[in-house]
């Protein structure tokens, strides 16, 4: 029974043996080569390109798919070159370890050191060598790249101004009757050879994979277009806000499926001729051709019914009356359809190998067609301008159609079309058709841009508001603020509007030379780093040193939360105390942070100790009071005369402490507001603080009561209304000291401690209260004399007026109002007779 299972046992073991010996197998094939190896590897395929570069007859497409072999290349060496900086410093460590050689005259060291320090010095040597040959080599392959480009550039400029034949020239169009006989019987040949290729593999399964082709095709070109459009409307309507958000989507799914359709419907029939096997090979390009026109035709009609929407002027992306539109409705399509049959025929002339004569007049009459449908096409603009700028005359339109960015792209068009008239006129027939083809091709990318930059704002702006279903549903999912979504929102607008404008300036600007091999390596270097002196910084750097603040700083801020919410609550540490801990591991955690990211970069600390001691001379003539807030705020936070809490005064105001920052102190004051002030003005002047090593708070009253009032009594019922208090502390006692002695009145106050200076106002305001009643009901007079009651005030105005009315008149030289009547004489005045 053993026996039986160990032969299976074996064959599985050994079946394990074999398969881990081909897993380890392949896992080494699938190890890169060393760094060394591939900086060989890329030496020798550098050599290869140059020495292919030698020959002058190299076209275009040679050219470009030598430019295409020079990038994987350079990012090869960088990635090589990057494996060894490591290796190289960890060299240098090494030997900084084993130290130098001792000098004359000291003790010599074992040979073993010596022999260490030879082996260290080798490695590191031959890792150097390695470094500086990849950075030659980084040289070299930009230095190849730039002269593939500029070869390229210079076979454009050939082509483009090299004169061939006028169309005006009357013996171009005699050579093209005298070769047409020619022409017609290589086009015969091809429909001939595809006659032939269809009957040769003409079978029941070919015609049911042709006809499945066919039907496939149509369909999507008819009900696939419709369902796609009308799918995209019903979307837009459901989930959409009533907004311009609608209209755009609504755009961008008629482009899409005017687009897709037909480029889909064309490929499909295609590859179904292909599978079939009805496809001849030298065919295929004129096919491929039409794909692309296909799916250009569809873009362009997309565009125009997204833009000017004639059945339905509420879903149009630009504000045009139905006049405007009825105008200028059909001209994109014209100059599509024009410029898409002019590639056609130059695919089929290379196809039949038409002759020179031909070429030059197709090629000529096409790029005159396309500028005067573009030419007529900017007539029908201008006539739809003149209905809108009347009607925002007459008032029924707000505003006047155009902007001046779209009369410099008209006026450049014209500029355009007239070169490319006269280009055709002087036999510059390749820089014609290469004008011709621009003006359309620009048009169309632009129209294009328009919609996509509104597509996406008004997505990320309008889309993630909090007035959507989108918005909302982003919001609860991230868990964030609806106005912190919007604002995220206009920063991705933002991203998303730069990175459509950068692809679009791309797109235009490779018909003239600049690739994207070339931009995709500025970016690289950027990204891999920029040599300067002993530093390379790079973009890749330069975004890790952001993400290490970000997270550093988000780290800093939850410890501080923690000790905040956590730690700090649980001790006995006063308010203040607490608040000056989390600011001091605030300040600590984002230096530490800013050194880790600066170290990241690739700055020593020496390097940024050479750094600030060359800011210190700005810090000191422009940065002073800054300094000064700072030092002065570390020594608020280090010797805290103040903190957090305390009730200070400086100057007119009064309030409560409420953080204490790098450069200024908050101050809520008692009427609410904020009063912010420097932390230098904390060290600098005289400030009061009120809670300082919480003091026990004071209550002072003054009375004063009638002079017939014993004192004793007065200073009993204040002793025993402050001791009746509950706030009132025992120790020290309340305390009553007689001030003042008058004639009708006498002065007293009243002292008593409370537990704090906060709770001063308030016991003042209670004892007030109560002092008033205990004295109202021990019937003592306080305030001064009692006053008299209603009955003996009415008496004593009786006896007044009595008195004034009895009393005998006085003589003039007792009236000071009648002596400025006098004359002014020495001689006494008689007296009156009785």
């Amino acid at each position: 029974m053993p026996t039986g299972f160990a032969t299976p046992l074996r064959l599985l073991a050994v079946l394990a043996l074999v398969c881990a010996t081909l897993g380890a197998a392949s896992a080494q094939t699938d190890v890169p080569p060393a760094p060394g190896a591939r900086i060989d590897q890329v030496r020798a395929e550098l050599d290869q390109i140059e020495a292919t570069l030698k020959r002058d007859s190299l076209d275009d497409a040679t050219l470009g798919a030598l430019r295409a072999r020079i990038e994987p290349l350079s990012a090869a060496v960088d990635d090589a070159v990057a494996q060894l900086q490591p290796q190289l410093k960890a060299a240098d460590a090494r030997l900084e370890q084993i130290g130098a050689p001792p000098a004359e005259g000291q003790p010599a060291e074992s040979p073993d050191v010596a022999k260490e320090r030879e082996a260290q010095t080798g490695a590191r040597q031959k890792i150097d060598e390695q470094i500086k040959r990849g950075r030659l080599l980084q040289v070299e392959a930009a230095q190849v790249g730039d002269d593939i480009t500029q070869r390229r550039r210079g076979l454009l400029a050939q082509r483009l101004f090299e004169r061939s034949r006028s169309l005006l020239d009357p013996t171009l169009w005699v050579e093209v009757t005298a070769n047409a006989t020619r022409d017609f019987a290589a086009t015969g040949l091809i429909f001939s050879d595809w006659r032939a290729v269809v009957s040769r593999n003409l079978s029941p399964a070919s015609i049911g994979t042709a006809l499945a082709a066919t039907l496939a095709a149509l369909l999507l070109l008819f009900p696939g277009r419709r369902w796609i459009i009308s799918f995209g409307n019903r979307l837009a309507l459901r989930e959409a806000p009533r907004s311009h958000l609608r209209r755009s989507a609504t755009g961008m799914m008629v482009v899409l499926g005017t687009t897709l359709t037909p480029a889909l419907a064309v490929f499909v029939l295609y590859e179904g001729l292909k599978v079939a096997g009805w496809m001849p090979m030298r065919a295929e390009p004129l096919l491929q051709a039409l794909v692309a026109a296909a799916g250009f035709l569809g873009l362009v009609q997309g565009l125009m019914r997204a833009f000017l929407n004639p059945r339905h002027p509420a879903w149009r992306l630009v504000n045009l009356s139905d006049a405007a539109v009825a105008v200028i409705k059909n001209q994109p399509l014209w100059c599509a359809l024009v410029f898409v049959l002019g590639r056609l025929v130059d695919r089929f002339n290379d196809l039949i190998v038409a002759s020179l004569a031909v070429s030059i007049v197709t090629t000529g009459v096409f790029a005159v067609l396309n500028a005067g449908t573009f030419a007529l096409a900017l007539r029908r603009l201008r006539a739809a301008e003149r209905i809108e700028d009347a009607a925002a005359a007459e008032g029924k339109t707000p505003e006047r159609f155009g902007s001046p960015l779209l009369s410099l792209l008209r006026l450049l068009a014209w500029a355009a079309i007239i070169v490319v008239l006269l280009s055709a006129a002087t036999g510059y027939v390749a820089l014609a058709q290469f004008l011709a083809n621009q003006v359309i091709w620009i048009a169309t990318v632009l129209t294009l841009l328009f919609l996509l930059l509104t597509f996406v704002d008004d997505l990320l702006t309008t889309g993630l508001s909090a007035q959507t279903g989108l918005g909302r549903a982003a919001s609860e999912a991230i868990g964030v603020r609806a106005s912190s979504l919007e604002q995220v929102g206009v920063v991705l607008s933002g991203v998303a509007r730069v990175t459509l404008l950068g692809f679009a300036l791309l797109i235009l600007a490779a018909p003239w030379g600049l690739e994207t091999t070339d931009v995709f390596g500025w970016v690289r270097v950027a990204f891999t780093g920029v040599q300067i002196g002993d530093i390379s910084i790079s973009l890749s750097g330069v975004f890790g040193a952001l993400a290490l603040v970000f997270l550093g700083f988000a780290l800093t801020r939850v410890v501080q939360r923690w000790l905040d919410r956590d730690l700090l609550p649980k001790t006995r540490l006063d308010t203040g105390l607490k608040a000056s801990i989390n600011t001091a591991v605030g300040y600590v955690g984002g230096l530490l942070v800013i050194v880790i990211a600066v170290s990241y970069l690739g700055f020593s600390l020496d390097r940024l100790a050479i750094v600030a001691g060359a800011l210190s001379v700005g810090i000191g003539f422009g940065l002073q009071s800054i300094i000064s807030n700072f030092v002065s705020g570390v020594i608020l936070l280090a010797e805290r005369p103040i903190k957090a809490g305390d009730w200070i005064v400086i100057g007119a105001d009064q309030g409560n402490v409420r953080r204490i920052s790098v450069r200024s102190t908050e101050i809520e004051l008692f009427d609410r507001s904020t009063l912010i002030v420097p932390n230098s003005d904390f060290i600098t002047k005289s400030v009061k603080n009120v809670t300082h090593g919480a003091p026990v708070g004071r209550v002072q009253i003054e009375i004063t009561a009638a002079a017939d009032v014993d004192p004793t009594t007065v200073r009993r019922i204040l002793l025993e209304t402050a001791k009746a208090h509950g706030s009132v502390l025992g120790f020290p006692e309340p305390q009553v000291f007689f001030n003042s002695l008058g004639k009708a009145d006498n002065g007293f106050t009243l002292f008593a401690s409370v537990p704090s200076p906060r709770q001063a106002a308030t016991v003042k305001s209670d004892l007030n209260f109560a002092l008033v009643k205990a004295f109202k009901d021990q019937g003592v007079a306080i305030g001064g004399a009692a006053a008299p009651s209603l009955p003996d005030a009415v008496d004593r105005i009786g006896e007044a007026l009595a008195r004034f009315t009895l009393r005998p008149a006085e003589p003039a030289a007792a009236r000071p109002h009648e002596a400025s009547d006098a004359p002014l004489s020495s001689a006494p005045r008689p007296e009156p007779q009785p």
